[in-house]
């Protein structure tokens, strides 16, 4: 794990073939977490690329560091907006108490408005899949979707628009 990490190259294919390779190996999960909490920015960076990954497929893998991966996201400095990025989209998928959820939305209200553009980008998407498993989000999920599709960059319609999308399905499922 540490020496994939730590490779010369980095990419979107690696990054999902170390979260495939980790699959459900509990020791895996647990030294990437290692490594989220370690020195090096760039290996942390490439550690919250991989949970990211892992969160898209299993968001139960992760569970159990929610709340160590909240702190270290309400922590990171804002020169790490790649990792915050990553962070950004994990932490909402593996909060899975009201308590956690709550604490990550405050955490994505911040993000919102954050300088760099990706991380604002996570923060109205993580939003959005917080208010479907918790209700008293989605006026605050509602909002910042709104303010995006108003005044956001192209990326950031593009994830206001996908929260949207998730909504109307969860609501089609109810029916």
């Amino acid at each position: 794990m540490r020496r994939q990490l730590r490779g010369a190259k980095w990419g979107l294919p690696l990054a999902r073939a170390v979260a495939e390779e980790i699959g459900g190996d509990k020791v895996a999960v647990r030294a990437l977490v290692r490594e989220l909490f370690g020195e090096d920015v760039e290996v942390r960076k490439r550690a919250a690329d991989v949970a990211r990954r892992i969160t898209e497929v299993d968001c139960t893998l992760l569970g159990p560091y929610a709340d160590e991966l909240a702190g270290l996201l309400e922590t990171l400095p804002v020169e790490e907006s790649r990792t915050r990025w990553h962070l950004g989209l994990v932490v909402p998928r593996v909060a899975c108490t009201r308590l956690q959820r709550l604490r990550a939305a405050r955490t994505m209200s911040l993000l919102a408005e954050d300088e760099s553009n990706v991380v604002r980008c996570s923060a109205v998407e993580g939003m959005g899949l917080m208010s479907l498993h918790e209700d008293s989000l989605r006026d605050e999920a509602e909002e910042m979707v709104e303010r995006y599709l108003r005044e956001g960059t192209v990326a950031m319609k593009s994830r206001a628009r996908g929260v949207q999308r998730s909504w109307t399905r969860a609501e089609q499922k109810k029916r």
